[in-house]
């Protein structure tokens, strides 16, 4: 029954911490659930100055958690807040069980919590980029509705709940891969968001291996601007991949990492440059021959050189 409990308490938690806490909170205040193994500790949970907090958190993440952009700055910085806040929650609940049972709840509340926060923060990422709000509140919503589901079924059938759990993480360990990518690249546009609004201006540089495939593919001494950016779906093998793109005139070059090596995509006949302002990253969209675009995520802090870089490849092409 542990083992189960923290399974579900895990995923739960991950989506939404301050939800769970104050509906356990409240189901053993009022003695709506009994678990086995359960702690004599478990009062701390039912503390009114507990619920209080959990409750008002609770409000300010359903809220925030509807805004785009906000809600993706508010997983960024609840990225270590969530599997910690599971796994107390797990302890406190089970601290009468063996030592080391107790330490494979802790670890595993946590772990499934993080698994559960990443896949969430990823899918708000993807839908962030969409124009429209709605898609935000709509999946919001549905993430409300699952745990308020996952909350009964940790009452009645705590195995069931834990059956679900298990499907996700096999879920999850199979899209690993783009989840981590689409989370590192929140978490480095977050970060140059941070910057931004310290002053610090963002100006990245070409190392050597770039500049050295630039001197042997692009010929002539050619100047280019530099961006830190974030590849959108456009470049579908690449999405959420963080790079560095080099604009000159029609032509551009998006280098990236591959499994350790440099990889590049090349981008010719650019008919128009076009930069949109946005609330964590500004989108640069490239349109080539044929109305084909690319658009790529600008870190803040870039704004005003990609508006110049613009007019410039305006004037180039006039």
């Amino acid at each position: 029954m542990p083992l189960a409990s923290s399974l579900g308490l895990g995923m739960l938690a991950g989506a939404r911490l301050y939800a769970t806490v104050l509906a356990v909170g409240l189901m053993l205040r009022f003695h709506w659930i009994a678990l086995p193994g359960m702690s004599e500790h478990v009062s701390v949970l039912t503390d009114t100055r507990i619920l209080v907090a959990s409750g008002a958190a609770c409000a300010i993440e359903f809220l925030a958690d509807k805004i785009p952009w906000v809600d993706s700055m508010w997983d960024a910085v609840h990225t270590f807040i969530r599997p910690i806040g599971a796994a107390l929650l797990t302890s406190s609940l089970f601290s009468n069980v063996d030592p080391a049972y107790q330490v494979l709840l802790f670890l595993l509340a946590g772990g499934v919590a993080l698994s559960g926060h990443s896949a969430k923060a990823a899918a708000r990422l993807a839908v962030n980029h969409s124009p429209e709000p709605f898609s935000n509140i709509v999946l919001s919503l549905l993430e409300d509705a699952f745990v308020a589901g996952g909350v009964f079924l940790f009452a009645k059938y705590p195995w069931v709940l834990a059956g679900i759990a298990l499907a996700f993480l096999v879920l999850f360990a199979w899209f690993a891969p783009p989840i981590y990518r689409a989370l590192r690249a929140e978490c480095v546009a977050f970060d140059a968001l941070l910057r931004s609004w310290f002053g610090e201006a963002l100006t990245p540089e070409l190392t050597n291996a770039q500049r050295q495939w630039m001197q042997q593919q692009w010929s002539g001494n050619r100047s280019c601007e530099v961006f830190a950016v974030i590849a959108t779906r456009d470049l579908k093998s690449l999405r959420n991949v963080t790079g560095t793109l080099c604009l000159a005139d029609r032509e551009a070059v998006f280098f990236s990492r591959r499994w350790g090596r440099l990889a590049t995509q090349r981008v010719e006949d650019i008919l128009a440059v076009r930069v949109d302002p946005g609330l964590l990253e500004d989108r640069l969209v490239l349109t080539m021959a044929g109305g084909h675009k690319i658009g790529f995520d600008l870190l803040a802090g870039q704004l005003e050189r990609a508006r110049q870089s613009a007019q410039r490849t305006r004037e180039v092409l006039s």
